[in-house]
């Protein structure tokens, strides 16, 4: 049967969806259309398109919680940013967030080590690790993580140990910063006026993005190892072991062309320095 005149549900089923969709594209389109209105008035009346968006200090979209303001300004990409979009500190008292801020940075610092130690095994340089078991050792940070003995390995957990123990019984971080194992807050002027000899938010801001990064560097450099079993072996390696830095220099070209006597003998006189003409 020929569909003519209007759609019908009960013959149709894909009506319905075409009805939603048409439905959709009506709204949008008159959301828009009231959209670009505003937009141009709010540009001819105050000069700015979008508007000055930290002047919005009451919106719930803008405006932290008391909680939240004590990683304000530390959380983001930006010394000025707060950046939570999974809404993880919504709801949280300062003392969850300043927790869950000191477990972000304490998985971090060790992710960073985690890549560091990646990168120079990888380059070769295992001299402990070939003293303890008494021959070298693979490149490969996995493999050679295997042929670590369990001794060494109880070691490296006992360490980790003792350290999580003075952090956490002896040497206690601040209260409301307990990320702060070493104790800068009692040495840094965090209200000093300059921002070139105070850079103490700017540099807690760089060991976020940092860590950021090398949890996720250390995820895929693991994971890679895993699938394909690059461990990134050319790091240690002029280019990265690239072939291109590999291939021997051509100097024939070179040895072709005339002595340099013949050049200056040659040379036209304004080419010649004043004391080639005995001229001081």
């Amino acid at each position: 049967m020929k569909k003519t005149g209007r759609c019908k549900k009960s013959l149709y089923p894909e009506c319905v969806t075409k009805e939603k969709k048409l439905a959709a594209e009506i709204a949008n389109g008159r959301l828009a259309m009231m959209a670009i209105i505003g937009m141009f008035f709010q540009n001819g009346l105050t000069g700015q398109a979008w508007g000055d968006w930290s002047l919005y200090t009451d919106s719930p979209l803008r405006a932290l919680t008391p909680a939240q303001e004590i990683i304000a300004g530390t959380g983001g990409p930006l010394p000025d940013n707060f950046w939570d979009p999974a809404g993880i500190t919504n709801g949280k008292t300062e003392k969850e967030i300043a927790m869950l801020r000191a477990m972000e940075l304490k998985h971090g610092r060790v992710a960073m080590l985690a890549v560091l130690h990646w990168f120079h095994v990888a380059a070769g340089y295992h001299l402990l690790g070939d003293y303890a078991i008494g021959e070298r050792m693979s490149n490969d940070p996995l493999v050679s993580l295997t042929q670590l003995p369990m001794g060494g390995m109880w070691q490296v957990i006992f360490t980790i140990m003792c350290l999580e123990w003075l952090t956490t019984y002896i040497c206690k971080p601040p209260e409301d910063r307990p990320w702060d194992v070493l104790g800068w807050k009692g040495i840094i002027d965090e209200d000093y006026p300059s921002e070139i000899w105070n850079g103490w938010k700017r540099v807690q801001c760089q060991e976020l993005n940092n860590s950021r990064l090398a949890m996720v560097a250390i995820t895929g450099l693991v994971a890679q190892d895993v699938v394909t079993g690059d461990y990134v072996a050319g790091v240690g390696k002029l280019c990265g072991g690239a072939a291109v830095c590999n291939q021997p220099i051509d100097y024939s070209p070179w040895q072709n062309l005339p002595p340099i006597d013949d050049f200056v003998a040659n040379a036209p006189s304004w080419a010649n320095g004043p004391a080639l003409y005995g001229v001081n």
